[in-house]
């Protein structure tokens, strides 16, 4: 039996990409007997009954990143240490954005236990800062101890290399691996609008500046004043919402877009196949981009045709001609046109939705990653 420790105070929830992830850890489990613990703060909600799971006080695991400097500084405390002691490696979160992870990257290579962490911004965030500068040497060190770095987009590489932490011992480190989806949950069904005539536009994200939300809602303004088969769907929550519905009510839209609460993950699949089409415009920001869009390739999988934006790792995360709309951020323009051209053929919306479905199937489809996963940890280092 192989035992894993996730080591992800504060980087963990139910309803986020991790679940994603989780499902790859379940599969080790039912397949290759593998057992992971999770070691969350003891103010953290998440939950999920196949895995052990401990919860720690903040106290335990969070760290002055500048105390690590001491000679003297020893990191977490006993209790944690004997959790990774008894674990045959370890998982955690990625030292250049979550520095309590330095301290448990530091004690499994004193233990001698291999380490990896899973990476997937793809921008600079706050890198010129003098803390970062402080910090750096800490993270590189880090780097060179951990067995392996996983990551979902090669602009996650390139934002090492813009951080000043690449070389050859680092790079050698990576391996590229996007989220898994499971295309037998995540599988096309028949549309509402074979009963009801009516095509659903929909957009899922949180409700949020960088999300783009007001760029599709301009872009569909005409479209949804000129034909009355047409609704626009926003699922999600956030700050912009209370603004969102109040443009859409001094629009006069308010019968034809429709605001969806959040929903479980388990309950996205029948959301998706209620609807026609996908829509995903998210921006980049100085700060923030979509660093993957793995609702995006959720939504492919239903065999929903989507119209997306270029931002960030989507151009890598969707690579291959015609399984997708990609349009340029912030083009209302061209934005509108794709949507039309979608809405105004069914024949390219099944068309589209099955190549969508097919790339999935080809790239990202839950065996392949999370055999990919396996065979990544096999090869760090051979398991005591």
């Amino acid at each position: 039996m192989i035992s894993l420790v996730l080591f992800r105070p504060d980087v963990i929830s139910n309803g986020t990409a991790f679940e994603a992830m989780a499902l790859i850890y379940k599969y080790l489990q039912n397949h290759y007997g593998y057992t992971f613990t999770i070691v969350k703060s003891e103010d953290n909600s998440y939950h999920d009954p196949a895995f052990n799971i401990i919860s720690i006080p903040r106290k335990k695991w969070q760290v002055n990143p500048y105390a690590l400097l001491l000679p003297i500084h020893r990191g977490n405390d006993k209790y944690l240490d004997n959790i990774l002691a008894q674990a045959n490696g370890i998982l955690t979160v990625d030292p250049t954005i979550y520095f309590h992870s330095l301290p448990v990257i530091r004690k499994a290579s004193q233990l001698g236990k291999p380490v990896w962490f899973d990476s997937s911004r793809t921008d600079l965030g706050g890198s010129q800062s003098l803390g970062w500068k402080i910090k750096k040497p800490m993270v590189k060190q880090a780097l060179h101890q951990t067995t392996g770095i996983i990551v979902t987009v090669p602009k996650c590489i390139e934002r090492f290399q813009d951080l000043g932490l690449l070389d050859g011992a680092i790079a050698s480190k990576f391996t590229i691996m996007g989220h898994p989806v499971d295309t037998k949950q995540l599988a096309p069904q028949r549309r509402l609008s074979e009963q009801d005539g009516i095509l659903r536009l929909l957009v899922a994200s949180r409700m949020l500046p960088e999300k783009g939300l007001l760029y599709i809602l301009e872009a569909m303004n005409p479209i949804l004043r000129e034909r009355s088969d047409i609704q626009l769907q926003l699922l999600g929550s956030g700050s912009l919402e209370p603004f969102l519905k109040r443009e859409v009510e001094e629009q006069g839209l308010n019968e034809k877009v429709i605001f969806l609460e959040p929903v479980p993950h388990e309950k996205l699949p029948s959301i998706l196949n209620a609807a026609d089409l996908f829509v995903n415009h998210a921006i980049s920001l100085s700060q923030w981009e979509e660093f993957f869009g793995l609702l995006n390739l959720e939504a492919m999988a239903c065999g929903l045709p989507c119209v997306l934006s270029n931002s960030g790792g989507v151009p890598y995360a969707i690579r291959e001609k015609d399984v997708a709309i990609i349009v340029e951020q912030r083009n209302i323009i061209q934005l509108r046109e794709a949507i039309l051209h979608l809405l105004n053929s069914e024949q390219w919306r099944r068309e589209l939705g099955q190549k969508a479905r097919d790339y999935v199937e080809r790239y990202y489809a839950l065996p392949l990653i999370a055999e990919k996963y396996h065979q990544m940890l096999q090869r760090g280092r051979k398991f005591s």
